[in-house]
């Protein structure tokens, strides 16, 4: 049935009365003490910034890339802290408190995205912005997005990338937070998007107390199968021209427009640009043939149109069970670009089976095989459990927690269908319905959005919601969305998205969207405009379980079972 979408007010819940600290932040790290931690945890320094001051990042952090200088939007107190989580490494944290009465009485921690060992600064800074108090950590490292070379130092720096340096920062922020203000926060938050969603979905399945709300995006997890997949596509492309399987950017371009053109208007009511669910598209790559239809400008050889195919297909084992969904039909071109499809070796994926997997700096990626799937899968548990794909949410729900989870649908880097995959296997580890599901975890499908909405590559789509710094202009924010949530029972039924014109805020909107939560399709509404709110309903999915043969997108194995 058809359910006209509800606008969520854009109002954030009330904040608490603004507190003052208790101590100065001069004297703070000499006074703090940790009880709670269960490492050791050794504050560095402790010093006021004005808003607008200059906070120079030095040490490891700016070695790292990490950042060079920011100037936050409130008077703040920063602590810099690091934490012992074992014998062979350590956690760099940090704790921005705002000061003068400006604190919400919330803390919210931040990310780390790709590999990274970075604070994100620019989170911190956003979110502290708003009045939290803001606490990030370097995931028990110093490090850049897309080197995994650290992942030959030693496991015990896995662990804490995987799971200990956040669970460790979020208890000794929150002793910080306690004893700065002379009070608990009234209520904890966790944002992060892509390794950061996986990050916070993995707090949700080990620590369910550590947060009363979390904002999961285009979460990078299945850790070990997408790396398997991101590192499988240069084997079905070529790495250059000189192969005949090698498509150039303009060939992607050329598939793109006969994707849209069987997929876009004549699916969703709307040519836009924008696959509204892309999940639906049967694409028949037959008219990209030269054999098939050599007046087409830019027509592929048939061995191109066999590589296309392979490109949109998902990765099973040897005994048909599905590893990691496909790549969705609207995300080649942005693929390309960002090196998946360009005959690029994908770093992540090289570094983490070469180090981590087979530790043999000699492994070459272009021989990945299911031996090295398995490898990694038979490692997991002594990698922490990077996977970070347990069903179980039961610790999450009995908590009160909530979870709130969106993922692009045109994302080139992460399957936006493993997190549809995730939602259907929390449904089945639990046993219980999306009625259920909805009063502790709610999923939301971005339709034309790129990869969390960062990078240069957005997307078409109505992509901006809050979900980060770059966000933060459009006029509805997830946040707001979230604490609604946890503190006022009133979950959302939508995520209402803005794109601005060639995404320059001064340019003006040129579309808003609300997008519906799963299992719900946002569905045009026929003689509305479809750039605004109204010209949408959310349809309920009748079959959003299906499983078997021809069901998409296809999220079992191959014998129609799921796991």
């Amino acid at each position: 049935m058809g359910i006209v979408v509800s606008q969520p007010t854009a109002d954030p819940a009330p904040p608490a009365a603004n507190p003052t600290a208790n101590i100065t932040c001069a004297s703070l790290c000499s006074a703090l003490s940790f009880t709670e931690s269960d490492y050791p945890v050794h504050p560095v320094s402790c010093a006021s910034y004005a808003a607008g001051a200059n906070i120079t990042i030095t040490g490891g952090q700016a070695a790292a890339g990490c950042g060079t200088s920011f100037s936050p939007q409130l008077d703040l107190c920063r602590v810099v802290l690091t934490v012992e989580t074992s014998d062979a490494s350590e956690t760099y944290m940090e704790v921005w408190l705002p000061e003068n009465g400006q604190w919400n009485g919330r803390t919210m921690n931040t990310d780390n995205g790709g590999v990274n060992g970075c604070v994100h600064y620019v989170d911190m800074d956003y979110v502290s912005s708003r009045g939290f108090a803001a606490i990030g950590d370097n995931a028990g490292h110093n490090g850049s997005s897309f080197d995994g070379s650290w992942f030959a130092d030693d496991n015990e720096i896995i662990i804490d990338w995987v799971w200990r340096a956040r669970h460790a920062a979020v208890v000794a922020g929150k002793e910080v937070v306690n004893q700065f203000y002379d009070q608990a926060p009234e209520y904890s938050y966790y944002i992060g998007c892509s390794a950061g969603g996986a990050q916070g979905m993995k707090s949700a399945q080990m620590f369910p107390n550590d947060f009363d709300g979390i904002i999961a995006g285009s979460a990078a997890a299945d850790f070990n199968h997408l790396q398997a997949w991101s590192g499988r596509f240069v084997q079905l492309t070529g790495t250059s021209n000189a192969d005949p399987r090698f498509l150039s950017q303009n060939d992607w371009i050329t598939v793109q427009a006969a994707i849209f053109d069987q997929c876009d208007e004549r699916l969703d009511g709307v040519n836009d640009g924008i696959l509204e669910d892309p999940t639906l598209c049967q694409f028949d790559s037959s008219v990209l043939s030269c054999t098939n239809n050599a007046t087409l400008a830019g027509c592929l050889t048939d061995t191109q149109v066999t590589t296309v195919n392979k490109v949109f297909t998902e990765l099973y084992n040897t005994e048909g069970e599905l590893l990691y969904p496909s790549l969705l039909y609207g995300a080649q071109v942005d693929a390309f670009r960002l090196g998946q499809l360009s005959g690029s070796v994908q770093a992540i994926s090289r570094d983490w089976y070469r180090y981590a997997v087979n530790a043999d700096p000699s492994w070459d990626p272009l021989d990945m095989s299911q031996a090295d799937y398995a490898r990694a899968d038979a490692l997991d548990a002594y990698h922490g459990n990077v996977s970070q794909f347990s069903g179980d949410l039961s610790g999450f729900r009995a908590a009160g927690g909530k979870l709130l989870m969106y993922h692009g649908t045109a994302d080139p880097l992460v399957s936006s269908s493993n997190s549809q995959r995730y939602y259907l296997k929390v449904a089945s580890t639990l046993g219980i319905d999306n009625i259920a599901l909805d009063s502790f975890y709610r999923y939301f499908r971005i339709s034309g959005m790129a990869h969390c909405g960062v990078g240069g590559i957005s997307g078409a789509g109505a992509w901006m919601f809050g979900q980060n710094a770059a966000a933060a202009a459009a006029s509805h924010n997830i946040i707001d969305y979230l604490q609604e949530w946890v503190e006022e029972a009133t979950p959302p039924e939508t995520i209402i998205g803005t794109k601005f014109w060639y995404d320059t805020q001064s340019l003006g909107v040129q579309l808003e969207r609300a997008h519906c939560r799963f299992p719900y399709r946002t569905t045009f509404i026929p003689g509305q405009d479809p750039s605004t709110v109204e010209g949408w309903r959310c349809d309920f999915i009748e079959d959003w379980r299906e499983c078997g043969p021809g069901a998409l997108p296809r999220l079992c194995n191959v014998d129609g079972s799921f796991n």
